[in-house]
């Protein structure tokens, strides 16, 4: 007798899970990969300088959510993600806040901010 494949569509949920898990580590270890170093706002990240994500993000009118006074492009993931990235690693310097996203970066810096109030 023998064995067929399993179907794909048909993986037990703790594979299912186990893929969402190892996808969101991956998404999160690259959006960290610049710890430590600060943006410049005339760099191109995630295709679009920060001027253009600026206005992309206004015209938008917060129709998306707000975050930390910020409009965001898509649901906030992006700054939800930057600022537990940045309370987790206690970042207090708005300028050690890096990343490969726009929304990630302004996430952390408004930790930092908070933070270095906080601190005051």
């Amino acid at each position: 007798m023998t064995k067929s494949k399993p179907d794909a569509t048909k993986r037990p949920l703790s594979d299912v899970k186990t893929a969402a898990l190892l996808t969101i580590v991956l998404i999160a270890t690259t959006a960290c990969s610049d710890e430590g170093q600060a943006a410049d706002e005339t760099e191109t990240i995630a295709g679009e300088t920060y001027e253009e994500f600026d206005t992309r993000r206004d015209a938008l009118d917060g129709s998306r959510g707000t975050f930390a006074g910020q409009g965001c492009t898509q649901d906030c993931s992006g700054h939800e993600a930057g600022y537990a990235w940045a309370e987790e690693k206690g970042i207090t310097d708005p300028d050690n806040c890096g990343g490969k996203s726009w929304s990630f970066i302004e996430g952390c810096k408004a930790y930092a901010e908070q933070a270095s109030e906080e601190e005051e």
